[in-house]
């Protein structure tokens, strides 16, 4: 089996200090510190001026801090029992119309779309003795009314570079370039339909996740058009597997019986037709009446979703 790909593997394209001031909010998980010093290389960490950390030498956010005395409606953080969190941050500028008008929010949404983490500070004790936990690398999953949905990378040191991976010609990497990346290694050893038995349950990251496809899909069933959003599911096209795979272009937003035959392997969606396509133990039930039902998406690119992620499913389900 090929060696495991690191998420460090999909930003050998950021400078190095960017990735080693990532390295220390990693490395630093957990942990309640003072006022974090700049790096040796002079790089900061994050700035008593903004919430949203966003160095003027890249166009990403590189960190979010809160504050005790902060005028925003933050959330709390949502600790899961496997270990990884999840939080709202809301926005620079309390005005949402106005969110792209500041750099720092505009960062952010870089982070989003082309799967960059960013360091996450929690303020415990106020001024002058200030002290701030770290709450470690967070995978920008989504925005809504104000708010950056933040899930937390806990599962797994993602820094460990693989020997051998070297920069290649800069440019934004999207989740349609690298989602066979992080998923591949999972996918090898164990059948896809025997795994999804296992795994009809409620999803971990569900929450967010669902509200990000909610609002994508207009609360929509994205085969049906089915409405009722008290019955519709955020479905994965690659199975979850951390943060990183909480991203609106690896979901379909599903009527719940749709879901669990789509995660059973049972329903595909093609890939190049964006079309239904059913497994024939289906074919002779009123199922069959979705059969190359073309499937309703999202308008935005950035939302719709990765054709790449839905031939793999479509393969792995062998439709």
């Amino acid at each position: 089996m090929a060696p495991r790909p690191f998420l460090s593997d999909l930003l050998v394209n950021l400078p190095a200090r960017h990735r080693t001031a990532l390295r220390w909010f990693e490395e630093n998980a957990a942990r309640e510190v003072a006022w974090p010093h700049p790096l040796d290389d002079g790089t900061l960490l994050v700035t008593k001026a903004k919430g949203i950390y966003k160095p003027e030498w890249s166009e990403y956010a590189l960190s979010v801090r809160q504050s005790l005395n902060s005028p925003y409606p933050d959330s709390d953080v949502q600790h899961s029992e496997d270990g990884t969190w999840q939080y709202r941050y809301f926005q620079e500028n309390l005005d949402v119309t106005a969110r792209d008008t500041q750099f720092t929010n505009r960062g952010l949404l870089a982070c989003y779309r082309d799967l960059v983490p960013v360091g996450v500070l929690h303020q415990t004790h106020p001024k002058p003795a200030a002290r701030y936990r770290v709450l470690g690398l967070a995978m920008v999953n989504g925005y809504g009314d104000g708010f950056f949905l933040l899930d937390g990378v806990t599962s797994a040191r993602i820094f460990e570079i693989r020997e051998g991976a070297t920069p290649t010609q800069p440019r934004p990497m999207t989740f349609a370039d690298s989602v066979a990346l992080p998923f591949e290694y999972a996918l090898a050893s164990e059948d896809r339909r025997q795994r999804a038995i296992k795994e009809v349950r409620v999803r971990q990251g569900q929450t967010g996740f669902r509200r990000q496809l909610l609002d994508a899909y207009g609360s929509r069933c994205a085969v049906t058009e089915y409405d009722a959003v008290e019955a519709l599911e955020a479905a994965h096209i690659v199975p979850y597997r951390g943060p990183v795979t909480n991203h609106a272009q690896n979901g379909l937003l599903l009527r719940s019986d749709l879901h669990s035959l789509f995660d059973l392997g049972l329903l595909a969606v093609h890939e190049d037709s964006m079309k239904v396509v059913l497994a024939p133990d289906l074919r002779s039930t009123k199922y069959a009446a979705y059969e190359g039902t073309r499937v309703f998406t999202p308008t935005s690119n950035l939302l719709q979703p990765s054709r790449i992620a839905l031939a793999r499913h479509r393969v792995e389900a062998g439709l």
